[in-house]
C-alpha cells in the first residue's frame, strides 16, 4: 500500500498540500483511503449492487447499495450509473470544498476518486470542469488511491 505520505506543518497541525485551489489547499485537513468524513473529502465502502447479505439479514438486491449511496447527495447520475455497472465492492471518494461556511456556504464537488478495497485506483471522475478542479483531483489521488498497484494489477 504506496499511497502518498501526508505531511504536516509542524506548528499549526494542518496537512501541507499545494492543488493550486488556496481555498481547497486551506480547508484540506486530511486525505485518506477508506472510510473518511473530513473537510474535503468524503468516502465510503460501497457494496455492490448484487449483494443482498447484511448482519444475518437477506435484503432486497440493490438496497445495501443504495444505503451506501446515500449520503452522495449531489453525484451526477452518470457517475452513479457507472459504480452501479461495477458491481463490486469498491470505495467512492467525494472531492470537495465550501465556499464561504460549511453550514452556509456552496459545496463544490470537483469530482469522485473510486477504488477497490485494496486501494488501487478504478476510475476518476471529474464533475466540475476547470483546471482547479484537474488540478485539485490530480493532486489529491496519490493520497487516496494506491496508483503503483493499480499500474501493477493493468
Amino acid at each position: 500500500m504506496a499511497r502518498k505520505v501526508l505531511t504536516f506543518h509542524p506548528t499549526s497541525g494542518r496537512m501541507m498540500i499545494d492543488t493550486g485551489c488556496p481555498v481547497f489547499d486551506s480547508q484540506c485537513s486530511h486525505l485518506t483511503s477508506g472510510n473518511h468524513w473530513g473537510n474535503c473529502q468524503f468516502s465510503t465502502f460501497v457494496r455492490p449492487v448484487s449483494e443482498s447479505e447484511c448482519n444475518g439479514r437477506t435484503v432486497p438486491i440493490g438496497e445495501l447499495f443504495d444505503f451506501d449511496m446515500k449520503s452522495f447527495t449531489t453525484m451526477p447520475q452518470y457517475v452513479l450509473a457507472a459504480i452501479r455497472d461495477m458491481n463490486r465492492t469498491v470505495v467512492v471518494s467525494e472531492i470537495r470544498h465550501h465556499v464561504d461556511s460549511h453550514k452556509l456556504g456552496r459545496k463544490i464537488v470537483h469530482g469522485y476518486i473510486v477504488t477497490d478495497a485494496a486501494e488501487r485506483l478504478i476510475w476518476v471522475f471529474q464533475t466540475n470542469d476547470g483546471p482547479n478542479s484537474q488540478r485539485i483531483l490530480s493532486t489529491v489521488l496519490p493520497y487516496v488511491a494506491d496508483l503503483d498497484a493499480a499500474q501493477q494489477a493493468a
